[in-house]
């Protein structure tokens, strides 16, 4: 079942673009519209799992680019932060969130090689 999940991403370059997106919308998302974090670090958790995902959809589209998705990964979500603190409203730039992002591809690369060996 996950290797034809994995094909199926494989084919389907949309994908990436699609979740690439979402993050965008979820990062311009007005702060005081989001519901309240249930413990401490919640949103950090969030941006890790966002572009951990954002990794393996991209790894498995991409499997011979492994550096430059890592470095486009990383660099969207340090972009991101800066396009939040341009925003009108109540969203800022946090190096953590940047960090977060970072570590939710470093985590996204080290489960594709690792588990679907990609």
């Amino acid at each position: 079942m996950l290797q034809s999940a994995v094909r199926f991403i494989a084919q389907c370059q949309w994908i990436i673009w699609l979740w690439s997106f979402l993050i965008l919308v979820a990062c311009t998302w007005p702060g005081k519209d989001l519901p309240a974090a249930p413990v401490l670090g919640f949103d950090k958790i969030v941006h890790s799992g966002l572009f951990t995902v954002w990794a393996i959809l991209a790894l498995i589209i991409y499997p011979q680019k492994s550096r430059l998705v890592v470095g486009l990964g990383m660099a969207y979500g340090l972009g991101l932060e800066f396009y939040q603190q341009l925003l009108p409203f109540d969203r800022t730039f946090d190096w953590w969130d940047a960090v977060a992002d970072a570590a939710g591809v470093l985590i996204g690369y080290l489960f594709t090689k690792l588990v679907l060996k990609n």
